[in-house]
């Protein structure tokens, strides 16, 4: 490359529409970018999702699946657990691009497109050293719209929403979770004690739901 031709530098852009407001994290730095309702500022770290650890490229659908990806999360260890792992991020648009900065350094004006998903459901994971990760199962929201809903199955998602922040699904992986099975609850004084999906007295008591 000759010292005339000129350099291209691009940067990764990504935008969650969190229930509190769009999360925009990027590559690096920090870029203004026009995701389409206006010019928006997209820094390396956020105050409460951190950074960007991985972002796993779709997979192509097979038999009829929705593609699906992954985006994983290095959350601000000084933000409260219920800010970043949550529920209502199920669903929640997740969109990534490749942009090209602009002659100031600090503008995007031209991005292509990587992905546009939904998020399936979200989990976290703990490392030896105590560093959390929030991991999002996404899923291709254009092949969404051909799912066919059969109903209650067994699944990540339809575990959570009876027993919201269940782990048990987890349980069954290698992901490391603080609490193995159930939901952790506050000690309860005495007598025995029932419920869907809490601790107590170190006994995990569950309902039956009958069908």
């Amino acid at each position: 490359m000759s010292a005339s031709e000129a350099v291209i530098h691009e940067v990764l852009l990504l935008q969650i529409e969190a229930p509190d407001g769009n999360v925009n994290l990027c590559g690096g730095g920090f870029i203004d970018f026009d995701a389409g309702n206006g010019l928006e500022r997209f820094d390396a770290e956020h105050p409460v999702y951190g950074v960007i650890v991985e972002l796993d490229a779709f997979e192509r659908a097979i038999k009829g699946q929705a593609e699906s990806s992954s985006l994983a999360l290095a959350p601000n260890p000084e933000a409260p657990l219920s800010a970043w792992y949550r529920e209502d991020l199920a669903f929640a648009r997740v969109r990534s691009w490749i942009g090209r900065i602009e002659a100031d350094g600090k503008t995007v004006l031209a991005a292509d497109l990587l992905g546009d998903a939904l998020v399936d459901y979200p989990a976290r994971s703990i490392a030896e050293d105590g560093a959390q990760t929030l991991e999002l199962a996404l899923i291709s929201r254009d092949q969404l719209l051909f799912f066919v809903n059969e109903g209650n199955v067994c699944s990540e998602r339809f575990l959570k929403s009876v027993w919201p922040c269940e782990d048990g699904f987890n349980n069954c992986t290698d992901v490391q979770i603080p609490v193995p099975w159930g939901v952790a609850a506050p000690p309860q004084s005495g007598g025995a004690q029932s419920g869907g999906g809490g601790f107590s007295g170190g006994v995990i008591n569950r309902d039956v739901i009958e069908r």
